[in-house]
């Protein structure tokens, strides 16, 4: 590979002023891939998705760009982006397996064009507003490295508004029965690295999504493919008034449902997942409900509330921490309010 992609701090261009720091000012060539033979490492693609995140892209690119790892293959999609990100795109082109703007159908479809010209042997995307720490993908190679049985690894991240109020968010290992039965896909995104195989087998992502994308894609790699938790972080989860989890979050209340709905649909469920579709729906019908109390949505939450008792009553219970006299109270209530 040209060795333009694996540039030093001194390649690439001067940081805007008064940028310190990671990956402004500081190099990420540490640990083992920074001794042994380049031949020694399988290629990573990391493929990132832009639109309109110029003041945060810059600091994404230089942080895959100063990872150091030996074959990195680095593809950046942008949705033709009206702001400065095209100027910064091309001002790191140099170092880019691919790059190119143009309309496309959404988070999913820009991400899945980059996989489609993926060649490393282990793949993930980070988003244009987010970053690597320093040595990520080298740590991360090297535990699948070790254990080819693993098909899709996850660690953990740090999130926050700025890197001066950062907070973990750290994955969770768990098995797949309970991560379907609990809701709980304890995997942060940027945290990932799977095998590029596996990606095949399953299928890239599915753009008719615009939230639970991951979530989904996700399900299917842990129904047909091995995951490992290995704790530690590695990246950093920007949380800011445009990101999707937060200017967009009443979107899952439309898909996540929906997700559930034709996951149990699926008809190469193993039996002992089949068995738990009454309680996950419950769990995703809680899930909605809790983000329709937040936006002020009391009438939608309780009929929410209501499906999930309906579904299983047990699980409400469990989810929400109400004792049974809690869960028909509340069920009475809303039964009790006029409709309209």
């Amino acid at each position: 590979m040209n060795s333009k992609r694996q540039p030093s701090l001194t390649d690439l261009p001067a940081p805007p002023p008064g940028k310190v720091g990671w990956p402004w000012t500081e190099d990420g060539r540490l640990g083992a891939a920074a001794s042994e033979p380049s031949a020694l490492w399988p290629r990573v693609t990391i493929v990132t998705p832009s639109f309109n995140q110029g003041r945060f892209l810059e600091e994404t690119i230089r942080s895959v760009l100063l990872q150091g790892y030996p074959d990195l293959e680095y593809i950046v999609i942008d949705g033709k982006s009206t702001d400065e990100s095209v100027e910064i795109i091309e001002k790191y082109s140099p170092w880019l397996a691919h790059w190119e703007s143009e309309r496309d159908r959404g988070q999913a479809d820009a991400i899945n064009k980059g996989f489609r010209r993926a060649t490393g042997e282990f793949v993930n995307w980070l988003n244009s507003d987010d970053y690597f720490y320093p040595n990520a993908l080298t740590e991360t190679v090297e535990f699948l490295r070790q254990h080819p049985e693993v098909d899709f690894v996850y660690r953990d991240v740090d999130q926050g508004w700025s890197r001066d109020t950062t907070e973990p968010r750290r994955g969770e290992a768990i098995t797949f029965p309970d991560m379907v039965r609990t809701l709980n896909v304890p995997i942060p995104q940027q945290a990932a690295l799977w095998r590029r195989a596996t990606m095949e087998r399953v299928g890239l992502l599915d753009p008719k999504w615009h939230v639970v994308l991951d979530r989904e894609f996700f399900m299917r790699m842990g129904l047909h493919g091995t995951m490992r938790y290995v704790p530690g972080a590695v990246g950093f989860f920007r949380l800011h008034a445009d990101s999707k989890s937060i200017a967009e979050e009443q979107h899952w209340v439309k898909e996540l449902p929906t997700l559930y709905d034709e996951f149990f649909s699926r008809t190469d469920l193993p039996p002992a997942v089949v068995a738990l579709k009454r309680e996950s729906l419950s769990a995703a019908y809680i899930f909605c409900a809790r983000i329709a109390r937040r936006h002020g949505r009391a009438l939608e939450a309780m009929t929410w509330i209501a499906k999930a008792i309906a579904v299983h009553p047990r699980s409400v219970t469990k989810l929400t921490k109400w004792g049974p006299s809690q869960v028909f109270a509340e069920a009475a209530e809303f039964f009790r309010k006029p409709r309209g």
